[in-house]
């Protein structure tokens, strides 16, 4: 059998993943964690972006609730940090 090239190898390897995805992704968790403070971003996680849809998932609740009630706040800033990603909806759970 002939040895496969680098890039064969690689270009197996990596098939189906869509690094414009995990790119967008590590940039909403960056930006979440500097628009919300330590405190915050210590009891939730970005759990999903898809569709322009961000999906947060919180420790409990209470955290659920409060965020709630700053969504419109968040999204804004959020929508201001990455204008790029297009992100229209922010859901917490």
């Amino acid at each position: 059998m002939k040895p496969k090239s680098i890039k064969t190898v690689l270009s197996d390897y990596f098939k189906g993943t869509n690094f414009k995805e995990i790119n967008a992704a590590i940039n909403i968790s960056t930006a979440w964690k500097n628009i919300v403070g330590k405190t915050i971003a210590k009891n939730t996680e970005i759990q999903n972006f898809k569709n322009g849809k961000v999906t947060v998932k919180t420790v409990n609740p209470i955290w659920r609730n409060e965020l709630i009630f700053q969504k419109e706040d968040l999204l804004n800033r959020l929508k201001k940090e990455e204008p790029e990603l297009n992100i229209k909806e922010l859901e917490f759970r």
